[in-house]
């Protein structure tokens, strides 16, 4: 059962990494770049502060950093879940590294003419792992449908971007969904719970 699914995450990584032009490689390689996606970021912050910010009271103080604080949680968890824990207690090579589709997966160049492999292991994406966590975090603070699009549709085009640069299968994408979800529920129970426990 394990071997037929490795063979079907195989197959479908190699599917999916296939559907390549010039044009669309520039936009996944900064879509998969962290630093591409800090003025989205500071929109979100800036959401989330905004409707907690009134006046300059104690109370919105406290607000701002349970936000913070568990923002910061949801990003910790996911991020030491799956790398800290998955990648080396699993040790799935990332398709980049795997002997297997040497030739069969299609890798970019980074700036430097070096061939982004990533590390050696990739099971799970952390990338999908750390950017779930965020989306789930921020729609369950906003509650907006718009807010829950825009949130979800970000987290997957980022996690596509790993299967397109070839670094992982979508078994990974999966896994670290799966692992960014539930940072971001828990980290949002403890907002709740903060803000019951402090505010209330």
């Amino acid at each position: 059962m394990i071997e037929l699914i490795d063979s079907l995450d195989k197959e479908l990584l190699v599917f999916l990494n296939g559907f390549h032009t010039p044009f669309v490689d520039v936009w996944m390689w900064r879509i998969s770049s962290a630093p591409f996606w800090i003025p989205f970021y500071g929109v979100l912050m800036f959401l989330l502060i905004k409707k907690r910010w009134s006046s300059i009271m104690v109370q919105n103080v406290k607000q701002i950093g349970f936000v913070i604080l568990s923002i910061s949680v949801a990003i910790l968890l996911a991020d030491q879940i799956s790398s800290g824990f998955f990648k080396p207690f699993f040790a799935r090579f990332r398709p980049s590294h795997s002997p297997e589709l040497e030739g069969l997966v299609h890798l970019l160049t980074d700036s430097n003419g070096n061939i982004y492999k990533g590390g050696m292991y990739g099971f799970v994406s952390s990338h999908a792992a750390n950017s779930f966590a965020i989306a789930w975090f921020v729609s369950s603070l906003q509650k907006t449908k718009a807010i829950w699009i825009m949130m979800i549709g970000w987290a997957s085009v980022v996690s596509y971007s790993r299967i397109y640069l070839g670094v992982h299968y979508p078994g990974d994408i999966l896994g670290g969904t799966i692992i960014g979800i539930l940072s971001g529920y828990t980290a949002s129970k403890l907002y709740f719970y903060l803000q019951q426990r402090w505010l209330n």
